[in-house]
């Protein structure tokens, strides 16, 4: 009777934590959601009270500059310096992986290349403003241009894609790259018509959430490309306005946060409207 008395006890006992650890489950996830949609909601709920074709079409105007007009310089500036920092970081960071993946034979370089890489893709994103300043702007000449903006954000993207790309690679199953290989087809064949395409929704993904970042980082820029207004379209060796940046000197300044609302939703619209785009592209590259 005492056994039983007891085993009962332990069952109740079980029950009891598996609906406080259930219930704590359930908290933590609920808390985990609703913080950023009830961000994204705020500021998607001001910021399109705001929106409107001559927000995005037109150039900034008014005293102080911002209070009225719109944000295309911004829009424009953005995409040119990110299109120009993933044009350069994403073959660079897609030979880098291909090399430690399939070609570099030290176990041991691979795991310290592996640890530098990731430490410098956790550093501080003003850091890389900071030495893009030094070493482009002023070593280099370049100036607070498109060129210096693109090549910063490009240091910022390239460990990001780095290792996604990696571990696309690692991901796929080791006795179908050696199956390629025992066939007698060259390594670069296999890399190209094997491996590529296995991996090819994780290398997605990285390079997606590495452009997210870049695009939403205002310190790399604000040292190397920005600069408060321009109304002439976007070029290499000249400086240009960004949503980040422009989203900054509204709300440091207290210029217009309703100006400021819509900036921040059309920058989180462009973020979301990209990765919903890449979600749908990986999710038909596995079937």
């Amino acid at each position: 009777m005492h056994k039983a008395e007891q085993l009962l006890l332990n069952n109740r006992r079980a029950v009891v934590n598996d609906r406080v650890f259930w219930l704590l489950a359930w908290t933590a996830g609920a808390i985990g959601l609703l913080l950023p949609l009830s961000i994204i909601g705020y500021l998607l709920f001001h910021g399109f009270q705001v929106l409107s074709w001559s927000f995005i079409s037109e150039v900034p105007r008014g005293y102080p500059l911002g209070v009225s007009g719109g944000i295309l310089p911004a829009i424009q500036g953005s995409l040119a310096v990110t299109g120009l920092g993933l044009a350069v970081a994403f073959p660079a960071a897609l030979a880098s992986a291909i090399y430690l993946s399939e070609y570099a034979q030290s176990q041991r370089f691979v795991a310290v290349m592996r640890f530098f890489t990731e430490c410098l893709a956790a550093i501080p994103a003003i850091l890389f403003g900071v030495f893009g300043y030094a070493f482009l702007v002023v070593q280099f000449g370049f100036g607070i241009s498109v060129l210096s903006g693109g090549l910063t954000l490009a240091m910022l993207m390239y460990p990001v894609i780095l290792v996604g790309s990696y571990s696309a690679f690692n991901a796929v199953e080791r006795p179908l790259k050696e199956s390629a290989l025992s066939l007698g087809v060259s390594r670069a064949y296999v890399i190209r018509r094997t491996l590529l395409p296995k991996a090819l929704p994780g290398i997605i993904a990285a390079t997606v959430l590495a452009a997210g970042h870049a695009v939403g980082s205002a310190a790399p820029v604000l040292f190397t490309a920005s600069v408060v207004q321009t109304r002439s379209s976007p070029s290499l060796d000249s400086p240009v306005m960004t949503l980040p940046t422009h989203l900054y000197n509204l709300v440091s300044e207290a210029v217009s946060f309703e100006h400021a609302y819509g900036t921040a939703f059309v920058l989180i619209a462009c973020l979301l409207f990209a990765n919903s785009c890449a979600m749908m592209l990986r999710h038909r590259l596995r079937k």
